[in-house]
């Protein structure tokens, strides 16, 4: 991992719950670059990772995260493809690894490349966005990213702090009603 700034090797901190990242000449920084190991291509000098992001939706409610890594905000159950690794799976994967949700079957309603800020240094995503609507209760185990999580209603989302790739999916482009 390198610092963003300097390029220089950048180590991991841990402040007020939330993950940073320091170097060697002092840059704090809650972005750090690693493409190694995802799924990314070069697009007019810009480095795009692959994404994939899942709106889980229960009894009218959509599935919220709150994150402790760079975006701080609300987010739906998302991340980066591995090198290789196929969208359909990665998206299985990443709800599973960020919530302890095991779904099945979830429907592919738009790809498409984005302006999104990551942690791991990329201005832009392309994403795979997939729904998938839970019939039951169910119990959400977070992983390190997050420190909550919320189902909220639909008609408050306007309330809360979303990360961009949320907001624009489920307020632009009314991916809410699913």
């Amino acid at each position: 991992m390198k610092c963003i700034t300097c390029g220089k090797k950048a180590e991991a901190k841990s402040e007020d719950g939330r993950e940073y990242y320091t170097c060697s000449e002092g840059h704090e920084n809650s972005r750090m670059i690693l493409n190694e190991g995802l799924e990314h291509y070069r697009e007019s000098g810009e480095v795009v990772h692959i994404s994939v992001g899942a709106l889980i939706f229960k009894e009218g409610k959509v599935l919220l995260l709150n994150r402790r890594k760079y975006p701080f905000k609300h987010t739906i159950p998302a991340g980066h493809l591995d090198k290789n690794e196929d969208p359909d799976k990665a998206v299985i994967r990443e709800v599973r690894e960020e919530t302890g949700l095991e779904i099945t079957d979830p429907e592919l309603i738009t790809e498409e490349k984005l302006e999104d800020p990551c942690r791991r240094g990329a201005d832009y995503h392309y994403w795979y966005l997939y729904s998938k609507t839970l019939e039951k209760d169910v119990s959400i185990e977070l992983n390190d990213e997050a420190d909550g999580h919320s189902w909220i209603e639909l008609s408050d989302l306007q309330e809360i702090e979303l990360t961009e790739p949320t907001e624009y999916f489920l307020l632009k482009k009314g991916f809410n009603d699913l």
